[in-house]
């Protein structure tokens, strides 16, 4: 073979000693340990690059929540500590300029020098003071409003419309002795019929039957057929124990309002504890023909009937309410002594044994 050739052959299958010096025991382990070094400062480079940015990620969020919240309560108009927030839209248009004015310009005292100024920064005061009872009376705070009507009269003492409305939140708060000390100062112009009504109620509830009859009467003599004092009228005669006035009232209370079952059903009751019996029976069929799926009411019309002496239409009154009630409670009413005329009818026995059965 030629010498070229050979030599040829020779580098083709030669091993290159730096790469052979690689692979020797102490240099693999140095390359290793560099290897895993390498690795460990990616590895470091990359938790502090990663710490890094969720720290920015948390900041970002926290800055944009704060920013948020911020303009959240820019966005709200705080309430003044010095003044009760009304809506604007809550007040008649002639009232809105209240808006502009703060609860301290209710106040009526002035420096007591000379005469108290009568004026039109007066008279504005005395108004901001009756819109705001009015706007306490609607929320039901009688104390306030009492407080604002009270001011209006401070500034204005012969001001009318305002000692009536003032006396109902006097009754309201139960303080009757103003109430009726105001009213006796009241003027006609002011008592229309629903305010007498309601001073009516009100003196129902404070047990001042004397005056309530008195303000009821007068609201009917304005309105005739004004059924809410009518209603009321009613109610206070049954707890003076006037039968007489209490029927009529409240029999041309329903002669207008006939679908009135809670009424009806209290007249009911009224008529079977005073004993008139033929009266109640007739309320009752009305009201079992507007409620016909409660028990109670035909267990009641079952003992009119009975005192009546309709036993027959007892013994009815008696199978509906068993069918509306559970049969311990249907024996309950039917094992009562009052019904003892009834158990030798063939009917009424069967009703029994029919209820004992189920």
């Amino acid at each position: 073979m030629e010498t070229g050739k050979r030599q040829h052959l020779q580098d083709i299958y030669a091993t290159d000693q730096t790469l052979k010096d690689d692979y020797t025991p102490q240099v693999a382990n140095e390359i290793v340990e560099e290897r895993k070094r390498e690795v460990r400062r990616h590895q470091f480079i990359g938790f502090v690059l990663g710490m890094t940015i969720l720290l920015l990620a948390v900041g970002l969020v926290y800055v944009v929540v704060r920013e948020y919240i911020q303009i959240q309560k820019a966005s709200t108009s705080p309430t003044p500590i010095t003044q009760e927030y009304i809506p604007r839209y809550s007040l008649p248009t002639e009232a809105q300029w209240v808006m502009d004015f703060n609860r301290d310009y209710a106040d009526p005292k002035w420096n007591e020098e000379g005469e108290r100024p009568f004026n039109s920064n007066w008279l504005k005061k005395a108004a901001f003071n009756i819109i705001l009872a009015e706007q306490a009376s609607e929320t039901e705070n009688y104390s306030e409003a009492a407080e604002h009507y009270e001011n209006a009269l401070e500034i204005v003492p012969d001001l009318e419309g305002v000692k009536v409305p003032l006396s109902i939140a006097y009754f309201k708060l139960k303080q009757y002795d103003k109430a009726l000390k105001l009213m006796d100062g009241a003027s006609d112009v002011d008592l229309t019929f629903d305010i007498l009504n309601n001073l009516g109620a009100a003196c129902i509830n404070a047990k001042l039957y004397d005056r309530g009859e008195e303000y009821l009467l007068r609201a009917l003599a304005l309105k005739p057929a004004y059924t809410e004092a009518l209603r009321n009228l009613g109610m206070l005669y049954r707890k003076t124990d006037n039968e007489e006035g209490a029927i009529k009232a409240y029999e041309q209370y329903l002669d207008q309002r006939p679908r009135d079952t809670d009424t009806r059903h209290n007249f009911a009751l009224y008529l079977t504890k005073i004993g008139n019996w033929e009266f109640a029976g007739e309320q009752l069929r009305l009201l079992t023909e507007e409620i016909s799926d409660e028990a109670t009411l035909y267990s009641l019309l079952a003992r009119v009937e009975m005192k009546l002496g309709n036993d027959k239409a007892a013994i009815a009154a008696f199978q509906r309410a068993s069918q509306l009630s559970d049969p311990q409670r249907a024996l309950d009413w039917m094992n009562e002594s009052e019904f003892d005329r009834l158990r030798q009818d063939e009917d009424f026995q069967a009703l029994i044994k029919h209820v004992e059965t189920r």
